[in-house]
């Protein structure tokens, strides 16, 4: 497996067609793995969430928050491992029953600094949704992430977030929910004025869970 919003769950799930007004929230368990490329550092963990939603007609506000026990890899050249705080957010507009454009943000925080590096970003994309059947939506979804911002320092040039999901509706008040989620950040440092390095950062999280609508 390749000051910001609170919330749970990164499913990031796209709202389905148009709805008044509804909140939800539930738990779920997140799944991720992280690597600093250029670094040989690799990480694999997992650790609970849970997520929440507000839909106004044709905007959805999404929250998450995922909590992440990271061990090193086999063969990673980490020593130690650590635990990350993510959270993110988004704010969709649904321009089509299907297609959505978003803006959020994301902030990924290690306990440790020493062993992976703090992220925050703007994110910007669009969302599309499939109806596979009753009670059933596939959806998709593409986000540039902006003026990224590391503890280490340096800039992200190129900083990209694809995801795809998976919303059940098991009944008028619970839903299921899976997706999967890639970040690729060209993270670029120049240390003390010397040549420009690129430290690339990687990390996939997956997440599964429910979520109660009220």
């Amino acid at each position: 497996m390749k000051g910001w919003a609170l919330g749970w769950l990164l499913p990031g799930l796209c709202a389905g067609p148009v709805a008044a007004q509804h909140a939800s929230l539930g738990p779920m368990l997140g799944v991720a793995e992280y690597r600093e490329v250029a670094s040989s550092l690799r990480y694999s963990g997992l650790g609970p969430g849970a997520t929440a939603r507000v839909t106004w007609h044709r905007f959805t506000i999404d929250a998450a928050i995922t909590s992440l026990r990271m061990t090193p890899a086999s063969g990673s050249a980490a020593t130690q491992g650590f635990r990350a705080l993510e959270i993110d957010g988004w704010l969709r507009w649904d321009a089509l029953d299907y297609v959505s454009f978003e803006v959020g943000l994301t902030r990924r925080t290690p306990d440790s600094d020493f062993a992976a590096q703090s992220l925050g970003a703007v994110r910007a994309g669009a969302c599309a949704r499939y109806l596979l059947g009753p009670g059933a939506t596939i959806w998709l979804r593409g986000d540039y992430l902006a003026g990224a911002q590391f503890s280490g320092g340096g800039s992200a040039p190129l900083a990209l977030e694809l995801a795809l999901g998976l919303d059940v509706q098991l009944s008028p008040h619970l839903r299921a929910a899976a997706d999967y989620s890639f970040q690729r950040l060209d993270r670029k440092t120049n240390p003390a004025g010397g040549a420009e390095t690129s430290v690339p950062i990687e990390q996939s999280l997956a997440h599964a869970g429910l979520a109660v609508a009220f």
